[in-house]
């Protein structure tokens, strides 16, 4: 990449253009003349000095500079320049008005040298000096929040990068190989050693008391990530330790470190004085506590299937009756109501019955499983009845990726789209039917994000909210965790994916459910415990159905040609004419039916419930 110094780009200009220069980076300089340059060049080495300036400038002469920041090189002509920014600027005339300008701000200026003198266009360069202190800026801001928040990161940064900076400068020979290979093998070395988790207990053990408890705090409470304010209130110590001592015991100990966290221009609420505990860290000691604190549950919430079966009696309202919409999409009042009370409700309420449709309805809208036809009423699309006879696990499926992508609920989308792909592939590892406190997971999701989140894309998106000034992120790192579990809650209870245990009216605990393990190949259906699912159908046409693996699709078909009346350890059913003929029209046969009941049996089926499915299956409906 070719680069010019400010010495050699000032070199042969009058002294009244070196004069300017130094009143425009320090502020000050002699009317008379010839100033030094030194001041100039170590103004534009300063990173703090240089963004300030930077973001003074307008929006078009940001975007000429970032031509010659860029890899194409300091030194550009202004036909190249033409080319890679000429759609900001209406014509070649603009862009070198905007070149006069950068030169009156001391930003830019017009090439001498001899190399530069037979190119057709002018040639213009920027300071080697001010293009070094930007891209290393930019590297730096490109890592931080890895290198503040990943031991790994940290002791990159402190041990190894600028040695291998160094060794990358001094050369590509055979000995400047070799000393990276030796600083890469050495780097992993020790990290494998901070990481071991019989090391980070005893260094979290032998933490002074009073930092020992504002980083328990930080960790049980906050997920390893806290603002200062917030542990002192918290903690509520007579005396608490300063900060800076914090910081440094921490970092002295490889656990963490005390910092301002810079949050702002990704889209999250800064924290300017936050505690923070390596992700790494914060992973063990998160887990283990999960390990050796095992909730109190008093009451355990499961919704199964229910969620895909809702959808399945909606479409087949749908199809039965005539269901009309309002100009704004909504259903009328009396159709709500209607069809809410014929839906499944979540247990533990955190969906009420108006919801619950709500999310039935968006959902086959968004999908394509129903559409709006003349005089306003709804109707099945050909996707919907495909939708209802697919299995339990196809429809879930469908279900999960609708709600990954769900902008409903509270919370940044762009943060959390991609936080609930990370806290799926952390619940596929979770043990099945293994209860864990609440927050575990929320906690481990946001950290896990922030650790590998892409700095400049997102950097980049959220930029032109931040440049207009009407922008300031609401949402913190403690929002982030329960805005998430608030999607939890939400979406993957009622889906099945997760189960919910309640102590004293709150959620308490999490579990990944046997549907989830299914769905997300967290485990064989065999190794999470039960067998299959079997039933007893009496005479009086109840049929009880017990649990076992398969209990979510068993459940999920016998609501396609029973009336479910009882949802809880034992699954109750009543078979009707009506819900039969419901189930012949919906695609099963008289012989399906009874041979799921038959196979299904702990005991002979009653002879009088026999002679009645035949009959309803064979006449025709009235």
């Amino acid at each position: 990449m070719t680069r010019l110094s400010l010495r050699i780009l000032l070199q042969g200009v009058g002294d009244s253009v070196v004069r300017e220069c130094v009143a425009r980076w320090c502020g000050q300089a002699p009317s008379e003349g010839r100033p030094p340059l030194g001041p100039v060049a170590a103004a534009m080495e300063n990173e703090q000095a240089v963004q300030q300036r930077l973001m003074a400038l307008p929006r078009k002469l940001q975007d000429v500079l970032e031509a010659f920041f860029g890899d194409g090189g300091a030194v550009r002509t202004v036909q190249a320049l033409f080319g890679d920014v000429g759609r900001h600027f209406k014509s070649r005339f603009e862009l070198e008005a905007a070149l006069a300008a950068l030169h009156r701000e001391a930003f830019a200026w017009v090439v001498k040298d001899k190399r530069w003198t037979s190119f057709d266009s002018p040639c213009w360069a920027v300071p080697s000096e001010l293009v070094e202190c930007v891209r290393q800026s930019r590297q730096k801001r490109q890592r931080q929040l890895q290198d503040t928040l990943t031991l790994q990161g940290f002791l990159d940064l402190r041990f190894f990068r600028e040695r291998s900076e160094n060794g990358h400068v001094a050369g590509k020979n055979g000995e400047a190989k070799a000393a990276e290979q030796k600083a890469a093998d050495h780097a992993r070395k020790i990290y494998k050693l901070y990481t071991m988790e019989s090391s980070m207990a005893q260094r979290l053990q032998k933490l002074p008391a009073a930092v020992r408890e504002l980083v328990q705090c930080a960790l049980h409470k906050h997920g390893g990530v806290a603002a200062w304010d917030e542990l002192l209130r918290e903690t509520e110590m007579a005396e608490p330790p300063d900060q800076a001592l914090v910081g440094k015991c921490l970092e002295e100990a490889m656990l963490g470190t005390a910092t301002n966290l810079d949050l702002a221009r990704y889209g999250i609420q800064p924290a300017d004085a936050a505690v923070v505990v390596f992700h790494e860290v914060a992973l063990y000691a998160i887990r283990r506590r999960g390990e050796e604190h095992r909730p109190t549950i008093g009451e355990e919430l499961c919704c199964g299937g229910d969620l895909a079966t809702n959808i399945g009696r909606f479409l087949r309202e749908l199809q039965a009756s005539k269901v009309l919409f309002t100009a704004e999409g909504d259903l009328f009042k009396a159709s709500q109501k209607r069809i809410a009370g014929l839906l499944l409700p979540v247990p533990g309420g955190f969906l009420a019955a108006e919801q619950n449709l709500e999310l039935v309805y968006r959902f086959c809208l968004q999908r394509r499983l129903i559409d709006r036809r003349g005089e306003r009423s709804l109707r099945p699309t050909p996707q919907g009845q495909e939708f209802d006879r697919a299995p339990l696990a196809d429809q879930v499926k469908m279900l999960l990726a609708h709600f990954v992508e769900d902008r409903t609920l509270p919370g940044e989308p762009f943060h959390h789209t991609r936080m609930r792909r990370v806290l799926l592939r952390l619940l596929r590892r979770a043990e099945p039917m293994l209860w864990q406190d609440v927050t575990v997971l929320p906690f481990l999701a946001r950290n896990a994000y922030l650790a590998q989140m892409e700095a400049k894309p997102t950097e980049e998106f959220f930029a032109a909210r931040l440049q207009g000034g009407g922008y300031t992120p609401s949402e913190s790192l403690q929002q982030m965790c329960w805005n998430l579990l608030i999607w939890i809650k939400k979406r993957l209870f009622p889906l099945g994916l997760v189960d919910i245990g309640m102590h004293q009216g709150r959620v308490s605990a999490l579990r990944l459910s046997r549907l989830g393990a299914e769905l997300l190949d967290a485990e064989p259906a065999g190794k999470v415990g039960g067998t299959r699912c079997s039933v007893i159908v009496q005479p009086d046409f109840e049929i009880l159905v017990f649990p076992g693996d398969d209990v979510h699709d068993v459940v999920h078909l016998f609501d396609r040609f029973a009336q479910r009346t009882k949802s809880d350890h034992v699954h109750q059913f009543k078979l009707e004419q009506k819900s039969v003929r419901r189930g012949l029209a919906d695609g099963l046969s008289g012989t399906q039916i009874v041979q799921e009941l038959t196979d299904r049996a702990r005991v002979p089926i009653p002879q009088n419930v026999l002679y009645s499915l035949e009959e309803w299956t064979r006449e025709p409906a009235p």
